[in-house]
């Protein structure tokens, strides 16, 4: 069983036994080194140019494009951008989608990393209860415990329990973390301003700035992808700044894996990994079509929420609609289909309103990271441990039920870490989620980039 991702970086190619592993995904491409690359569904660009042919075993954005972005599979968690070593892909504002922006070197880690093709991300899930991979080769045993403790929590402070959801217990341990110096600052998500119902990526560095922000944002913000960026615009002025990290679990499955393989790049800093409990996110311009077709203005919308499988707009506190989420499934992000993972098991906390009583949040804190954090944080959390979990376990089987009935792949936890590009489209090619062919608008990106 390979342990990693096909194509460790570079500087770690020496180690026999990563070697090994690698071997384990790159052993099609080996037969073919003297060949052509596997050409994509959608004409390719290049083939039309007389070069020498590419080595095989590269795997190009062109392919991701084709295999997640173009057949709307993509879930915009931004961990392509975030391992993308020659910041060739960048972030398209108007989509929100990742794009290609400069010179794409075929070095397959947009691949490798994707929960939606290259990354089995139910292995990540696993990560914590087996040993890690030492750089020198060796192992090491996992820093992080198996165990779990779950909790209903909610904030102390009055000030941050009424701006967050659910009792603002996300809210509040991130404020204590921040007053005690455990972390310079956590990525959150708001809401974009002038753009109602848009989620924004924000680094808040102050109790203030993260009461700003409280609440849920449904629809996704690619925060992975922009860390760096919002280290630049802050005002943290540390050479080893330390952040936590607020996300949907498939955020939290791309920024797992990067750390794991000592990827150096966006997961750096990243010091404390949240999940928010999640079984699916919004694209937002259909979100703010489907609520118009429900006879609401979206604009006057200042707050959602969902429970019991209802979704909930309000404007100041007063109630403007009450729909089923099914109602909305046109609006969901199609790749969020494919997700078994509800309560983020690849993090070292996760939250979310299920199994909680009105007014507080269900907390479920799983590694030595996550205990500290929770202990450091204790003082401004009112808590409760919940030793009856079956409402949380209801909603996680029926979510990887869904996903199991709904992937074209093999759904194996104890399969390899990586899916080979050939492998994907063995798998997806002939089925309702198969590649697309090239946006015809991006034909002149692919001829000068790739």
């Amino acid at each position: 069983m390979s342990e990693q991702p096909p194509r460790v970086p570079t500087e770690r190619a020496a180690d026999s036994s990563e070697e090994e592993g690698a071997g384990a995904r790159e052993g099609e491409g080996e037969d073919e080194s003297d060949g052509p690359r596997t050409p994509g569904i959608g004409g390719d660009p290049r083939e039309i140019a007389d070069v020498t042919p590419d080595p095989g075993g590269k795997t190009w954005f062109r392919d991701l494009d084709e295999a997640v972005i173009e057949s709307d599979r993509c879930i915009q968690c931004g961990t392509c951008v975030a391992a993308c070593p020659s910041d060739s892909i960048g972030i398209d504002e108007t989509t929100g989608r990742p794009t290609l922006v400069r010179m794409c070197t075929g070095c397959s880690r947009c691949w490798d990393f994707c929960p939606r093709s290259g990354l089995r991300y139910e292995r990540v899930l696993e990560f914590g209860r087996e040993t890690e991979p030492a750089r020198n080769g060796s192992r090491k045993t996992a820093s992080d415990s198996s165990r779990e403790t779950t909790y209903a929590a909610r904030a102390r402070d009055a000030a941050t329990n009424d701006a967050g959801q659910d009792g603002g217990a996300v809210t509040a341990l991130l404020a204590e973390l921040l007053e005690a110096g455990e972390i310079d600052g956590a990525i959150v998500a708001g809401e974009r301003e002038g753009e109602p119902l848009r989620g924004e990526a924000v680094l808040a560095t102050s109790p203030e700035a993260l009461r700003a922000t409280a609440g849920s944002v449904y629809s996704q913000t690619m925060q992975l992808g922009r860390v760096h960026d919002l280290l630049e615009a802050s005002d943290i002025d540390k050479p080893d700044p330390q952040l936590a990290i607020v996300g949907t679990p498939c955020v939290i499955e791309g920024a797992a894996a990067l750390e794991r393989y000592d990827w150096d790049g966006e997961s750096d800093p990243i010091a404390l990994t949240i999940a928010l409990m999640c079984t699916r996110s919004f694209e937002h311009e259909r979100l703010r079509s489907s609520i118009a077709g429900c006879g609401v203005d979206p604009t006057a919308v200042d707050e959602l929420d969902v429970s019991d499988g209802v979704l909930y707009a309000y404007d100041d506190g007063e109630a403007l609609l009450e729909e089923p989420i099914d109602t909305f499934d046109t609006a969901a992000l199609r790749g969020c289909a494919e997700c078994a993972d509800f309560v983020g098991g690849g993090a070292d906390i996760s939250a979310g309103s299920v199994g909680s009583d009105a007014s507080f949040t269900t907390v479920v804190v799983r590694t030595d990271r996550g205990e500290r954090a929770w202990e450091v944080a204790s003082s401004g959390l009112e808590t409760t441990a919940l030793e009856e979990t079956d409402a949380l376990d209801r909603i996680a089987a029926w979510n990887r039920r869904r996903a199991v009935d709904t992937l074209p792949r093999e759904f194996d936890p104890e399969g390899s870490v990586g899916i080979t590009y050939e492998e994907h489209r063995e798998a997806y090619d002939g089925t309702d989620r198969e590649p697309e062919p090239l946006n015809p608008a991006r034909v002149h990106q692919y001829e000068e980039w790739c």
